[in-house]
């Protein structure tokens, strides 16, 4: 497949281009993604829930820090597929001939690591000095494959705004593997348990993707379309592997130093944490990237969806943080169990973290949409470093050592990592600190309050399923008053949210 090969395609596979259309109304467009966005994830992560109390209450914290082992390589397995496809989303215009190439650089990458991670699983296994990891890690590195298969049919839909699609397909992956790991725990399978949630729910979505995007690619490469296009990834990718560094260090240094134990209890917090990352975060940037895209010659209009979009992010994580905060003590022991007890300061303190890392939401979309790769490495260096240092620190004390230096490391990168971001992209800095801090003041109030809320039902002997709710009603009814009243924007951009219609079309043809 040479670019002489592809000369021969007729003009209306090879060369049909297809050019971003933006919408009428900008905000409703990325409202109905938001507002797909939020429904379904209300199905996926309750099914989530239900597979993770099942799994605490069955294994043990040495089979989760097992697995865990395991699978901070599968961090890979969304970062390199993703880095090499980003021109596809962020060029306006784009061919048959290009998806076709990027498809199978793709492919060969991800192959590629697959065999790569098979070979060293032995390794991997030594340097953890856990013999069990090394299957676990052979299983895990299959993925790697399954996941390069899907990058192109996601940008696919990505492009067309097809967020129903996207969002059922996350929906019944889900649950696909959360059904496997509930059979294997129950089976005695350990660690196996939660690789194959993992695994399962990876080729379910590949699945699904491929027959939603209803694409097939052809039979032609082009040099110059990787030149282009793979020019947007590489100088991407260096940015994407300093963030897994930054995303597990943590995990891979404690696993190393504390055991499988001391891990197990760690990143049983960490996911609890992570949640408003992985159902906030993440899934706003996958709506507001594309939208940015189609405005990259329109400066203000870029700006300010930015802003508003960022705003709206850290307005619904960071109060999800600090509820987390404030309700862990009752909700690890009630909920999973009191094996994990050793987890919940741990949770607390990476809480606080969550905080500060939510006031850096949004910021890589903007850098890349403005083309700023140098400036985003370099941020994401500065970043790395940081994380990796202050767990080096933490390390001496244990796990809560980790978790406290880590929330340091990142409130000490807020102002330095908005300053950095809103130059390189033209912003002003004091309007993007102002979008950026405006939500806080509410979050921490009601915080405050929902704290004192749940000291009166101790005091009471409120039972702790009773006192999570009641504190949890507390908090939201308070945050809710306060945005409400004391924000005008906030209060629009909700109402935007809610008000909007998701599309209709569930299936997308090219």
């Amino acid at each position: 497949m040479t670019d002489a090969s592809s000369r021969h395609q007729p003009p209306n596979e090879a060369d049909t281009e297809s050019t971003y259309r933006p919408p009428e109304s900008l905000s409703g467009t990325i409202a109905t993604g938001l507002r797909w966005k939020l429904a379904t994830q209300l199905v996926r992560e309750g099914s989530r829930l239900v597979v993770a109390v099942f799994l605490a209450r069955i294994l043990t914290p040495e089979q989760w820090g097992l697995a865990t082992m395991a699978l901070v390589a599968a961090a890979f397995i969304e970062f390199i597929p993703d880095s090499m496809s980003v021109g596809l989303v962020q060029r306006q215009q784009i061919s048959e001939r290009d998806r076709s190439t990027i498809f199978w650089t793709i492919m060969a990458m991800g192959v590629g690591i697959s065999v790569l991670g098979i070979a060293a699983s032995g390794f991997v296994a030594e340097l953890y000095g856990e013999p069990q990891v090394q299957e676990l890690f052979m299983a895990v590195s299959v993925g790697f494959a399954i996941s390069a298969s899907t990058s192109v049919p996601e940008t696919i839909l990505m492009r067309d705004f097809a967020y129903r699609a996207m969002e059922v397909r996350q929906m019944i992956a889900a649950l696909a593997g959360g059904a496997a790991a509930l059979a294997l725990a129950l089976a005695g399978a350990g660690p196996w348990a939660i690789v194959a949630n993992s695994l399962v729910a990876l080729t379910t979505s590949a699945v699904l993707l491929w027959w939603f995007a209803r694409w097939r690619p052809k039979l032609t490469f082009s040099r110059s379309a990787l030149a282009s296009l793979g020019a947007d990834g590489v100088r991407v990718l260096g940015t994407q592997l300093l963030t897994l560094v930054q995303l597990s260090a943590d995990k891979l240094l404690t696993g190393r130093y504390l055991g499988a134990g001391a891990l197990g209890s760690y990143s049983f917090a960490y996911q609890l944490m992570f949640t408003p990352v992985g159902n906030i975060a993440y899934p706003v940037q996958h709506v507001l990237f594309p939208v940015l895209a189609m405005l990259q010659e329109d400066t203000e209009r870029l700006n300010a969806a930015w802003l508003r979009t960022k705003r709206l992010s850290i307005a619904l994580m960071a109060p999800v943080f600090l509820i987390l905060l404030v309700v862990g003590p009752d909700l690890i022991p009630t909920v999973f169990g009191t094996r994990w007890e050793d987890s919940v300061a741990v949770l607390q303190l990476l809480c606080l973290a969550g905080v500060a890392y939510s006031l850096g939401t949004q910021n890589w979309s903007l850098l890349v949409v403005r083309e700023r790769s140098g400036t985003l490495f370099l941020l994401t260096f500065l970043t790395a470093a940081t994380v990796v240092t202050s767990v080096v620190i933490g390390l001496d004390w244990g796990i809560r050592g980790v978790a406290a230096m880590l929330a340091v490391g990142h409130w000490v990168l807020v102002l330095p990592e908005l300053w950095i971001t809103t130059y390189a992209g033209s912003v002003k800095f004091l309007t993007a600190a102002r979008a950026t801090l405006s939500p806080l003041p509410f979050a921490a109030a009601a915080a405050v309050g929902a704290y004192f809320a749940r000291l009166a039902l101790v005091e009471l002997d409120v039972l702790p399923a009773l006192r999570i709710v009641l504190v949890g009603a507390v908090f939201v009814s308070l945050y809710a008053s306060l945005a409400y009243v004391g924000s005008s924007s906030l209060r629009r951009e909700m109402r935007a949210v809610l008000r909007s219609r998701p599309f209709a079309r569930l299936r997308t043809s090219r």
